[in-house]
This record gives C-alpha cells, sequence and structure tokens, in this order.
C-alpha cells in the first residue's frame, strides 16, 4: 500500500475490492477461536448502576422511516435506556434451527449465542457505547459504559466533562448529554484480521440508522457528528487509539436541559481522563498493519473545515472514520 497517509484510505478501499482476486495479508490466517476476546468490554472496578424500566417503544413503522417533520421531543433517561436496550442489549437466545457449524453447542450456557435488535456481521458486535452524562439526568454527571449483558451502566468517571465534548464536536448550543460510538478493534479483528476496518465501519452505520429508526418513531432526533476531534474524545475516555478508534459522537436532545445546574459534579480545569480500563480476556492479541495505517490515516484531520460551522449546520461531510 501507499506510504502517503492521506491514501491509506483509498488504497485499502481497492485491496478490499480485490480481495477475491488478490487476498489480503495476512495469508493463510486462522482465527484462534479458544483465545477469542469478549463480545463487550469487561470493567471489573467500576460501578455498575441498572438503568431505569424502558420506556414503551412502540411506534407504527410508517412513523419510524417517515418522522413528522422537524419534530425533536427531548430524551429522558426512560427512554434512553429503551434506545440502548432495543439496539445492543441482548435480546434472546439463539437456538433455531441453522446451517453454522457451531449448531451443537448452542444448547451451552458457555457457548450461547445472543441476538440483539441491530445487525452485525458474525454477531461479533465490536461497538463499544459511552454515555457521557452532565447535569440533569438522574445520575451523577460522568462517563458512563453502557454493559449490554447486564442492561446497566459503569461510570468510568466521575464529574461533568460535557463542556470537552462540546468543544470536541463545535457546537454553538451546548448538549448535556452525549452517546460516544467507539470500536475495539481485538473484538473484530482475532476473526477478520485487516478486513475488519471494512466490517466495523458497517458495524457502526447499522447501530447508528437502528438509533435513527428508533429515535424517530418516538418523535426524537438523532444527529451524529462523525467529524469531530478524536484525539481530544480518545484521551478523554483512557483510550488507546491503535486499540479502539472512536467513529460517532451523538449530542441528545434532553429533558430538564439547564446548563445552570453544572455545579454538581464540575471537574477542575486541566487535565482529566478515564483511570479505567477494561480486562482483555485473550491471553494473546494480534496487531495487524494494514487495519493500524487505515485507522491512523482515517483518524488525522486532514483539510478540516472549522468544526462550528460543521455542527451548526447538521452536516455530516466525510467523517474522520
Amino acid at each position: 500500500m501507499t506510504t502517503e497517509p492521506a491514501g491509506y484510505a483509498h488504497a485499502y478501499a481497492t485491496a478490499i475490492l480485490r480481495r477475491g482476486r488478490e487476498p489480503m495479508p495476512p495469508a493463510g490466517f486462522t482465527p484462534d477461536w479458544g483465545d477469542a476476546p469478549r463480545r463487550g468490554k469487561y470493567y471489573p472496578d467500576a460501578a455498575a448502576f441498572p438503568l431505569p424500566a424502558p420506556a414503551s417503544a412502540d411506534a407504527p413503522l410508517d412513523t419510524a422511516l417517515r418522522p413528522d417533520g422537524d419534530a425533536d421531543e427531548p430524551f429522558t433517561t426512560r427512554l434512553l435506556a429503551g434506545l440502548l436496550r432495543d439496539s445492543y442489549g441482548l435480546l434472546g437466545r439463539r437456538l433455531g434451527v441453522q446451517a453454522n457449524t457451531d449448531l451443537a453447542a448452542l444448547p451451552s450456557y458457555a457457548h450461547a449465542n445472543w441476538h440483539r435488535g441491530t445487525a452485525s456481521g458474525g454477531g461479533l458486535y465490536p461497538c463499544s457505547v459511552y454515555w457521557v452524562a452532565g447535569p440533569g439526568a438522574g445520575v451523577l454527571p460522568g462517563v458512563y459504559y453502557y454493559a449490554h449483558a447486564r442492561q446497566a451502566v459503569q461510570r468510568l468517571m466521575a464529574g461533568d466533562v460535557t463542556d470537552r465534548l462540546n468543544a470536541a464536536v463545535g457546537r454553538s448550543e451546548p448538549a448535556t448529554q452525549f452517546l460516544v460510538i467507539g470500536v475495539k478493534f481485538w473484538q473484530n479483528a482475532f476473526k477478520y484480521n485487516n478486513f475488519s476496518y471494512h466490517a466495523v465501519s458497517m458495524d457502526v452505520g447499522t447501530l447508528l440508522q437502528t438509533w435513527r429508526l428508533w429515535a424517530a418513531g418516538q418523535g426524537r432526533r438523532i444527529r451524529p457528528v462523525l467529524w469531530f476531534d478524536q484525539a481530544a474524545v480518545a484521551g478523554l475516555l483512557g483510550l488507546d487509539p491503535d486499540a479502539e478508534a472512536l467513529f460517532a459522537v451523538v449530542p441528545l436532545t434532553w429533558a430538564g436541559h439547564d446548563r445552570a445546574d453544572r455545579a454538581d459534579g464540575v471537574l477542575p480545569s486541566g487535565p482529566v481522563r478515564v483511570r479505567h480500563t477494561d480486562r482483555e480476556r485473550s491471553r494473546t492479541r494480534l496487531d495487524f498493519d494494514l487495519l493500524q495505517r487505515v485507522n491512523r490515516s482515517t483518524a488525522a484531520a486532514v483539510r478540516r473545515p472549522p468544526v462550528g460551522a460543521l455542527a451548526d449546520a447538521g452536516a455530516h461531510p466525510a467523517p474522520t472514520h
């Protein structure tokens, strides 16, 4: 592939298109299923808080596909709980008859396969969902990770850091609540190696569209920001950008939006970051050169227009990913 950083994305896309005739490296790669990672992040030392009973999501499909004009009713914690459960929560076990080779193992709980509301290639579900909560959400302001298996959130950091999110996305009208979508590459790359960047990009798209449809059915709007200061947000979340990249920041219109309530949980100025780190189950974690190169090149801000203009217009140009 080209050595010019700006050309990696184009060269990677070309390699994806030609992989049927020119296989992508590494040649002869075989996943180590016995050393596979978890399908979500595991924070053993972070306190967990169950989300409230989700609000009813019953709505005609026509409402979700053709929402009513520019209506954007505010979210509540119960609606957020419903959005997360219906999109990325574990809704049931897959025990149906099908042609996959793992059919015989599925009845065993250790090998159980679960289904969610969002489509995913291979059922690996590599997206991480973070809730950056400001005042007015009924929880202590801070950074939370959505623990999908428990329909709960784990607090990774206490304190209102929404000013940093507003600065990273260039919003002129500050928001008090954000969802952030990241991808921990190893959760997908252990199986798909260098091909995984292509696969996880589609997973992010299916998750965002699920949120859009769900929210539209409730008279709400999901307006993801795909071009933002990824380094600043990754630093805040304490992430290694080579291991987990951030693909989207979603500001939420929130009930009881009041910036005057910021006194609860305000952090001092200066460097602030999440100190919790997730515990990896895999004993061996591999790095893949093409994946790392395309991730670094797409995360770089090249000829980036003023973010304030993008956010104010609600536009979504060529994203950082």
